[in-house]
């Protein structure tokens, strides 16, 4: 993590839209990681990412709708770099025979 990637204090963090900015952040370090490797030509291992979508996803449907407007730029985010990251491993994956 740089120096420049601002840390989420932990009283934020036990708020629920706290906990849901935390876990975008640590999810977009996570995707950021794992397209840079690509990039590289390395192989990568995504068990458990789907997971942490998930909680994600459930976290945020809990949300008051209010809150939930004001993290859905965040989400959109986030989706970008997912689907980025997806072009990316598609577009390095060894042809089909």
């Amino acid at each position: 993590m740089s120096a420049a990637t601002p840390r989420v204090p932990a009283s934020a963090i036990e708020s629920p839209i706290g906990a849901i900015h935390a876990l975008v952040e640590e999810l977009t370090r996570i995707i950021g990681v794992a397209h840079a490797l690509v990039d590289a030509g390395r192989h990568i291992e995504l068990e458990g990412l789907d997971s942490q979508v998930g909680l994600l996803c459930a976290k945020t449907l809990d949300l008051p709708m209010d809150d939930g407007r004001r993290v859905r730029p965040r989400l959109i985010a986030l989706s970008g770099s997912v689907m980025a990251l997806s072009h990316a491993l598609i577009a390095r994956a060894p042809p089909h025979l």
